[in-house]
């Protein structure tokens, strides 16, 4: 009974060892760049709910933000979203 517990606990601490870590905010003139790009002729649609914390679908085409290499940005659904490239994380949706 000992071991089952302890396997459980051990389970549940780990949980927290792999919750993704949140990104941090992006620089201003980032955002700034992304706010005056112009929406698509095709706009691009998923039926993916679009939330910062979750991932985009990783077949979308990103776009690299100047001066910040660690962020791309899309156009989804309407909207102007700044992302990981590595992961396809939503960072920030520019309003």
């Amino acid at each position: 009974m000992k071991n089952i517990v302890l396997a459980a606990a051990l389970v549940a601490g780990a949980g927290g060892a792999f919750a993704q870590q949140p990104t941090a905010a992006p620089p201003d003139k980032a955002v700034d760049f992304v706010s005056r790009q112009p929406m698509p002729a095709n706009p691009v649609q998923v039926s993916e709910k679009i939330a910062v914390g979750q991932p985009i679908p990783n077949n979308l085409v990103l776009s690299p933000i100047p001066d910040t290499p660690n962020l791309a940005f899309a156009i989804v659904n309407q909207k102007r979203l700044i992302v990981d490239p590595k992961t396809f994380v939503v960072v920030r949706i520019v309003e």
